[in-house]
């Protein structure tokens, strides 16, 4: 087993804003053999399949990617595609998104794809892997390789090259004009800009409620619309590291039953740009705090002025805010394991990758 530096996720995040704005500037030339191969025919629908942080930058970038391309899409996990689909259409096109591009069941959905002779591309970190070499076409995420199980440069970077695709789709075939296209660019510079700005104010929100959040073992995460991926990123960023149950839901999601199960020791993470939810997310968080003592607001809160709200700077656009809105959550997840003194290198249920292989190289040592 490779040694993993428990600070290196540290070093990731604070390298993400450097990376995401060289992405966003390179948009065209990253795209390019992509979008000529998207051209090719009229596609009716678009599938993102991908597993773990990956499904969860594609939940988050989902409307998006409607909105500005006018074409459905849907998410399908990498092994439900490989294994449970029974309709494939020619007018279909396949993104199948996977960081190191060794993912056993990636692997497995691109073949499906291939074998079925749908349209397909891999969106990954480098070109020299696996499902590079089985996909029809590839769209690099450029931010480097990064070294470190739980992603969080690599989850910002994924987002966005997802979002400039859906850019260069929407102008290439039209459903976007180029003045349009312009002010998506400048909004989506606009957050990732802000991104430094966010993780200072977050370090000192960390730091304002150390000893609460380090003492945290259970806790759920909530948001709305985009951010219900930011919820599931959030949440699976302290499952990977600090090895403690958190949950995400979908804001009223959560009201609809799981609610009922926040004990006096559950903490409640409540992202609440504002916005068209932010009145639901207001009124949440000011009720939910008068009841329980562990309960923090993502964004700021109007006429409350708490040490558990991150007001911050975000910029609050609706569908950029989501590279902004992630960063508290992986910081919260590095301070929290380091805090607890956690070593990645000792791992729980170490034989789990030998009998259930995820990853080919995995696969390979059998």
């Amino acid at each position: 087993m490779s040694i993993v530096n428990n600070h290196a996720m540290k070093d990731y995040i604070y390298e993400t804003q450097e990376y995401a704005l060289k992405i966003l500037e390179n948009s065209k030339d990253l795209c390019a053999s992509f979008i000529k191969q998207f051209q090719s025919k009229k596609h009716d629908r678009i599938l993102f399949v991908a597993s773990g942080t990956s499904y969860n930058a594609c939940l988050s970038a989902k409307h998006f990617f409607e909105d500005v391309t006018k074409i459905p899409v849907s998410l399908i996990t990498a092994y439900d595609y490989a294994h449970y689909s029974t309709i494939f259409k020619d007018t279909d096109f396949v993104i199948a998104v996977t960081h190191e591009g060794e993912s056993t069941n990636t692997i497995d959905a691109i073949k499906t794809a291939n074998m079925h002779h749908v349209d397909n591309c891999v969106v990954t970190e480098y070109l020299d892997n696996t499902c590079s070499k089985l996909a029809q076409n590839k769209v690099t995420i450029d931010c480097g390789r990064e070294f470190f199980g739980p992603k969080t440069k690599g989850y910002v970077c994924t987002l966005l090259t997802l979002y400039i695709m859906a850019m260069e789709v929407g102008v290439a075939i039209g459903s976007i004009t180029s003045d349009e296209y312009d002010e998506y660019q400048r909004r989506c510079n606009r957050s990732l800009s802000n991104i430094h700005k966010i993780i200072s104010e977050s370090e000192k929100f960390i730091q304002d409620n150390y000893d609460e959040l380090i003492a945290c073992e259970k806790a759920y995460v909530v948001g709305y619309g985009p951010h219900v991926g930011t919820a599931l990123e959030g949440a699976l960023k302290s499952l990977e590291t600090v090895r403690f149950p958190y949950f995400s839901f979908e804001t009223e999601e959560f009201l609809h039953g799981p609610l009922a199960s926040v004990k006096p020791d559950v903490y409640t993470f409540i992202i609440a740009p504002k916005g068209k939810d932010y009145e639901r997310s207001h009124a949440l968080y000011k009720a939910m705090s008068e009841q329980n003592d562990h309960v923090f607001a993502i964004g700021s809160q109007d006429e409350l002025n708490s040490k558990h709200v991150l007001a911050g700077s975000f910029t609050d656009d609706v569908y950029m805010s989501v590279f902004e809105y992630i960063i508290p959550f992986q910081l919260l997840a590095y301070r929290t394991f380091t805090g607890k003194g956690i070593d990645l290198n000792v791992r729980n249920y170490p034989r789990i990758s030998s009998a259930v292989p995820t990853k080919a190289k995995d696969l390979e040592r059998r």
